[in-house]
């Protein structure tokens, strides 16, 4: 049997929240001991709670300029865009998606947020490719795939605000 990728990154995930618990020692990372007594080097680790918020921190700062892109893009879809004009805008947030080193985004950031986002930017993408083809075929009339691209960009904007939520303080 064959697990997807969601199944697997969910494994991960929780294999990682499970090693995360143990100290080096075998002792738990609370800082209980055999003894029962907290430990001098347990009482310096940040509590779960900080350690949840610079996390949320640090993948906001790495995703901003993709998610911000996108919000741009968004916005001046809102306004109205030529083709030409959507497919520079879609170049762009494709040259900010490039920067972004996903082997640094913890998995947290990449569930709660990084896929959201990515699936957002692949939208996007396939709305483009479905105006093109379009505008490529002489018999296309654009306000026949008008409904088709307004519910691909619905769906990428509805994305963006997951990924938005997934990366905001909690």
């Amino acid at each position: 049997m064959r697990l997807s990728s969601a199944a697997i990154v969910g494994i991960l995930l929780g294999l990682a929240l499970m090693l995360s618990a143990c100290g080096e020692d075998g002792t738990s990372a609370a800082g209980t001991g055999t003894g029962g007594k907290a430990t001098t080097e347990a009482s310096a680790v940040a509590t779960p709670r900080a350690e949840a918020a610079r996390a949320r921190r640090s993948c906001r700062r790495q995703l901003r300029g993709f998610v911000g892109s996108m919000a741009e893009l968004r916005d001046e879809l809102a306004r109205g865009l030529s083709y030409d004009d959507y497919l520079a805008e879609v170049r762009s947030v494709r040259a900010t998606y490039a920067r972004i080193d996903a082997g640094r985004l913890a998995a947290g950031c990449l569930l709660a947020s990084g896929g959201p986002a990515e699936r957002a930017f692949n939208l996007y993408i396939d709305a483009a490719n479905s105006w093109g083809d379009c505008l490529a075929t002489a018999s296309c009339n654009t306000r026949s795939i008008e409904p088709e691209l307004q519910r691909k960009w619905a769906l990428a904007a509805r994305q963006l605000t997951v990924a938005r939520q997934g990366s905001r303080p909690g």
